[in-house]
């Protein structure tokens, strides 16, 4: 935030408050004849306050009216804040300015952290790569690499483009691209991608596209082009404003001109057109329409309920960046969701366990324990986090990890085999296959056949009750995005009742973004690794999980779960709806107050009436009374238990 703005909101806050205070205690203490405080002092600090505050939004109404924008929020804002001063209700006018600020300060915080993003995104881009010559090894930028160029990769370094491995295998970090956690296995003849890790072994890679149309790149682009070109809605007062600017001032307009016209063109009582009291009558009346009709009620009370609403999300650990959000959040009909971190905890755990006779759980599991003993792998993990077993390491021999199959060892001289199906059949185990979904370990020792565990990530708690409530609120269509296989994708949508696709790549995730938006959906999007940077970005409004969401993640949305649960999502479209509700009931609680006092107005003067004195106080309750029970029901938002 700049230090202008900052002064502003301070400097304007201060001095809103203390008029305030001032201008109902002492305001009407009489200091001459005719002028009291209000008018000798606070006014014309209000005045300079005023000034100070808005000189921006003058410059940028000027901009927006050179556009041929004339009817805009900030056009509305400044004709409510004179029309206040004009009835000397400068602490409303400060207060209208200052809400209107701070609305400005959360959307340039928004903004400025989608731009932010883009340093984590830049995480992705290799920094160099192993250019194999003529059998000299040179370390370059990938952006110079050709097609069949051969690099090398080792462990611990990213791939910097899209190849075909030629020699060797290994095991792939995937986590960045593909959001899955489970390493992937690859050999020879297998095609790998750019921005993935190199977790185990040396392979030797030819290149197959050029850095600039490789994978890691077109992220890259996708992700940048987004976040400039992203689309952004526009605010329900801004909406409104267009409608109701124009008609309000017409109306004054016609008021001043028509009716004095007419009566003196009739010669009515006596009227001529040049007859002076007649104009000067009808101008006021204009006046007096202007001031009946001033919008402060709800330039003030509909971003207030949005601000609100903002705190109240907050209470229930949301993060909400600006009001926009809450507001367009209520009239989205589509959810995409990530699957693993979003749907699913992101983290493997046994889910099933079938024994061969004669074999208990707990002989299994030693021997699961003991083949994973030296293995970091997130299935290995969630064996050793499920059992312990104290193991003297002395009677651990001939360790071999095969990969992409599993692990080989003896133990108490006796052979021992932890791994897929394919490596107990390969040393000629007969086996027991298991049927359930997920990555299913088998073990096999003394060449007899244990068992087999099944692994898998299990399901959120509270997912299923949150999608089955998101769609009685409005989600029509909730869609799973993955980059996990169709097999696991498929058994997850299936118990929850939700489509899918799988197999997913970000920039696959990011066109099923484009094509639901390019049908007429309008798309919400809740994920929480740097791979879904593209679907935030992309989607109108992007959600993530705030605990276990990457930085890029978190500042690339719009919405943050802190607590990373989906039915937090459900709070927040309830409270979303709640102030759409109260922000509606504001308007026409308004409009129908000040249409009828206008009529009113009207009315008395057309029809000589003598009601001057009782419109005046009516004015003073539609214009101020109407502020005060529409900023009361935005308040009540506060009390408001969310379910």
């Amino acid at each position: 935030m700049k230090l202008v703005n900052k002064l502003q909101l301070v400097i304007g806050s201060i001095v809103t408050l203390t008029l305030l205070i001032l201008h109902f205690t002492i305001g009407d203490i009489v200091l001459t004849s005719s002028y009291s405080v209000n008018t000798i002092i606070l006014l014309p600090i209000a005045v300079v306050t005023y000034m100070f505050l808005v000189y921006d939004i003058v410059l940028e109404s000027f901009e927006k009216i050179m556009e041929k924008d004339f009817f805009n929020e900030l056009t509305l804002t400044l004709i409510a804040t004179i029309a206040a001063f004009c009835i000397l209700e400068f602490v409303e006018a400060l207060a209208v300015v200052l809400f209107f600020k701070i609305g400005e300060t959360f959307e340039d915080y928004a903004k400025d952290k989608s731009k932010n993003s883009l340093k984590s995104i830049l995480e992705l881009k290799p920094d160099y790569a192993n250019l194999l010559k003529d059998n000299i090894e040179t370390k370059v930028n990938p952006e110079v690499l050709k097609l069949g160029d051969i690099i090398i990769v080792k462990p611990g370094e990213k791939i910097p483009v899209d190849g075909i491995i030629i020699e060797g295998n290994t095991s792939l970090n995937t986590s960045s691209i593909t959001g899955e956690s489970l390493p992937k296995d690859v050999k020879e003849n297998e095609e790998v991608i750019s921005g993935t890790i190199n977790i185990s072994n040396v392979i030797k890679v030819q290149v197959t596209k050029l850095f600039k149309d490789s994978t890691v790149n077109k992220i890259l682009d996708m992700v940048t082009n987004s976040l400039e070109n992203k689309s952004k809605q526009e605010k329900f007062i801004t909406k409104f404003s267009k409608i109701y600017t124009p008609v309000v001032i017409s109306l004054a307009f016609l008021c001043a001109i028509v009716p004095p016209l007419i009566i003196g063109l009739l010669n009515v009582d006596g009227y001529t057109l040049s007859s002076y009291e007649l104009w000067q009558n009808w101008i006021n009346v204009a006046c007096s329409f202007l001031v009946i009709s001033c919008p402060c009620s709800l330039v003030l009370s509909v971003p207030l309920t949005y601000f609100v609403a903002i705190g109240v999300s907050s209470k229930y650990k949301a993060i909400v960046k600006g009001t926009i959000y809450l507001e367009y959040l209520n009239s989205l009909d589509t959810l995409a969701l990530d699957k693993t971190g979003t749907i699913t905890k992101g983290n493997f755990e046994i889910q099933n366990i079938e024994l061969n006779e004669g074999i208990s759980k707990d002989y299994l599991l030693d021997y699961a324990y003991i083949g994973e003993y030296y293995s970091s792998h997130p299935i290995a993990l969630a064996i050793k986090n499920y059992h312990t077993l104290n193991i003297d390491e002395n009677n651990i021999s001939n360790y071999e990890v095969v990969i992409g199959k599993g692990v080989k060892l003896f133990y108490k001289n006796k052979f021992l085999l932890v791994g897929n199906s394919s490596l107990l059949k390969d040393n000629n185990i007969d086996i027991k296959e298991n049927g359930n979904i997920g990555t299913i370990v088998y073990v096999s020792y003394d060449d007899k056949f244990l068992g087999s565990i099944c692994i898998a990530d299990s399901i959120k708690d509270d997912s299923k009750i949150a999608l089955n409530e998101l769609k009685k609120l409005g989600f029509k269509n909730i869609i799973m995005l993955t980059g996990d296989d169709k097999k696991n994708a498929s058994s997850i949508a299936n118990e929850l009742n939700i489509e899918y696709k799988a197999n997913l790549l970000p920039l696959d995730k990011g066109k099923i973004i484009d094509e639901l938006k390019y049908i007429g959906n309008k798309v919400c999007f809740v994920g929480d690794g740097i791979n879904d940077t593209v679907s935030l970005v992309k989607s109108d409004i992007g959600i993530s999980m705030g605990n276990i969401g990457s930085d890029a993640a978190i500042e690339s949305s719009d919405i943050i779960l802190m607590d990373d649960k989906l039915l937090t999502l459900v709070k927040v479209k309830k409270i979303s709806k709640a102030a759409t509700n109260k922000a509606i009931f504001n308007i026409v609680f308004s409009l129908v107050i000040k249409i009828g006092m206008m009529i009113l107005s009207i009315l008395n003067s057309s029809l000589s009436l003598n009601l001057n004195s009782l419109i005046m106080w009516l004015a003073i309750f539609a214009d101020v009374g109407v502020t005060v029970i529409c900023v009361l029901n935005s308040m009540s938002l506060m009390i408001k238990k969310i379910k």
